[in-house]
């Protein structure tokens, strides 16, 4: 079984270890010595790698019973070995019989054609044609895979896998009277190279690509006989599998049963560090344009089933047709913030995706109780990054004063006060009207009424705590990363 399944939830992907015996020069007289070796289990750092997709920012490939990898050692005469990942407490892992004398591991996915081969002669292939049928998920064993990580003293190790290439996600659309259409494939051809293999380098320990195609098709295939799945009265989604980089006179073709469609001169740049799915839609009525990736936005929430662990968000107000966000690296220094408003670009979608954007960001996890909201964005400067209010202290919310809450942010140098944070902490509330506007409350236990909302403070611009409906405080939005 291969790795065959996309899914919601884009941070998944596969992993590479190798092990081999060296066997000493054997005659007649003198005994076959192999070298000492010992067993390790190479467990995923995470059960899943992930790459943007659909309706989240990301989404992961997961394994299955029955997916294999190749692995292979730094020791010398070491080769490439075949290992089955299996699922088990700590995740998925695979054993490997390692060399004593190995100080680094190499994992690769697919497995290809390497088992038996040394580390210089690993390959990962990218092929000019592949095949899809409607109603399938993106293969997985498409997107190849590895992982470098030392050999560890002990008999564990993690390991994480990174995606070598990336994934452009075609969705086609029939466009007003070509409804009735059956879809057969569509074509990408580009300046540059997109097919040919991946090797691996010795002296800088990565995949290299070595071009032969500027052409790549994907043959897309009914999964009935009558071939009513293919009509274009819905759209259909197809995926090509091409290097990370920047290519120039971009040129799809899609073909049906009645006609082919075109779009040429068009670039794309699959260069982003922290992504490897890209999307273009064509619409078959707007051809002989320039195809061009869709524009990634942050759009409103309007139903809880929207929030997922998974997804990737933004706090934000819309006043007068632009979009402000929370500023996540305050400037006060003490550990109770009010987030300022960042005010961003944005189209009739909501919030476009920029790297700007991405400083901004929210992680939002279901908790016992509620919904905690965490900042990557902070923990990468050095603060723990959580979006709480405490019960009591100096300083808080009180309703007795009329005082406004300000959340608090806890630095690494406060770790008595986090800790106490997390003991005293309520996690937040989320409400949606439908309509994009969210109301997110803190359950603080000083009385049944005193449930402080988190809203936005136009004569102030910033984010903060106060009661519903206090003066001069717009209502704000959860926005989620959609491609």
């Amino acid at each position: 079984m291969s790795m065959k399944r996309v899914y919601h939830i884009f941070r998944g992907i596969v992993a590479v270890a190798l092990t081999m015996a060296v066997a000493a020069c054997q005659n007649d007289v003198e005994r076959a010595v192999e070298p000492a070796t010992r067993n390790i289990e190479v467990v995923t750092a995470e059960t899943r790698t992930t790459i943007a997709y659909e309706g989240s920012d990301v989404s992961h490939l997961q394994w299955q019973m029955g997916d294999n990898v190749a692995y292979v050692t730094d020791a010398a005469g070491d080769t490439f070995k075949r290992a089955e990942m299996k699922s088990g407490m700590a995740g998925w892992s695979f054993t490997a019989t390692i060399p004593s004398s190995a100080e680094c591991i190499y994992v690769i996915y697919p497995v290809g054609d390497n088992e038996g081969k040394s580390l210089a002669e690993a390959k990962a292939s990218l092929v000019a044609t592949t095949t899809q049928v409607v109603g399938e998920e993106f293969d997985g064993s498409q997107l190849p895979m590895m992982a470098v990580s030392a050999v560890p003293s002990g008999n564990k190790v993690a390991v994480t896998y990174e995606c070598i290439a990336s994934v452009v996600r075609f969705t086609v659309k029939a466009g007003e009277g070509h409804e009735a259409e059956s879809l057969r494939s569509v074509t990408l051809t580009t300046n540059e190279p997109i097919v040919g293999d991946y090797t691996f380098d010795v002296n800088t320990e990565t995949m290299a690509f070595n071009g032969t195609s500027n052409s790549i098709t994907i043959e897309y295939q009914s999964g009935s006989e009558t071939g009513e799945d293919v009509f274009l009265a819905t759209s259909h989604t197809l995926y090509a599998v091409i290097p990370s980089s920047e290519f120039t006179g971009v040129d799809v073709v899609v073909t049906t049963d009645a006609d082919s469609y075109e779009w040429s001169d068009g670039a794309m740049a699959l260069t982003h560090p922290e992504r490897r799915l890209y999307r273009i839609d064509l619409d078959l009525a707007t051809s002989d344009g320039a195809p061009a990736p869709a524009v990634e936005c942050f759009v409103p929430v309007t139903s809880m089933t929207d929030i997922t662990d998974d997804g990737t968000y933004l706090i934000a107000v819309e006043l007068d047709g632009k979009y402000y966000v929370t500023n996540n690296r305050p400037t006060d220094t003490s550990n109770y913030y009010y987030l300022t408003g960042v005010e961003v670009a944005s189209n009739e979608n909501g919030v476009i995706c920029n790297d700007d954007v991405m400083n901004y960001t929210w992680n939002i996890t279901k908790r016992d109780g509620g919904y905690e909201f965490f900042s990557p964005n902070m923990e990468d400067h050095g603060d723990i990054g959580l979006l709480l209010i405490t019960q009591g202290g100096t300083g808080m919310f009180s309703g007795e004063d009329g005082y406004e809450g300000k959340v608090w942010f806890v630095t690494p140098d406060t770790a008595d006060g986090y800790a106490a944070a997390q003991q005293n902490r309520r996690y937040w509330d989320i409400e949606l009207d439908g309509t994009g506007k969210a109301v997110i409350r803190n359950k603080y236990d000083r009385g049944v009424d005193m449930f402080p909302c988190y809203k936005y403070c136009t004569s102030h611009g910033y984010f903060t705590l106060c009661f519903e409906g206090g003066r001069d405080k717009e209502d704000i939005q959860l926005l989620k990363l959609t491609l």
